[in-house]
């Protein structure tokens, strides 16, 4: 069976043969798990340096 990852490298036409009887995803799943942000995944945003003055 062709996996994605080698399927990336160049063997796509195998791997969209093999998983074309896959049955269709659940697409509202699909688009709920990609919106949905992954529990301790989210970084607080570092803080921002101080102005240097400028010598123009």
């Amino acid at each position: 069976m062709t996996d994605l990852k080698k399927a990336r490298k160049g063997k796509i036409e195998d791997f969209i043969s093999e998983h074309e009887a896959d049955p269709e995803g659940d697409l509202d799943k699909l688009d709920a798990l990609i919106i949905r942000p992954t529990q301790g995944s989210e970084k607080a945003t570092p803080p921002a340096l101080p102005r240097m003055s400028s010598d123009d």
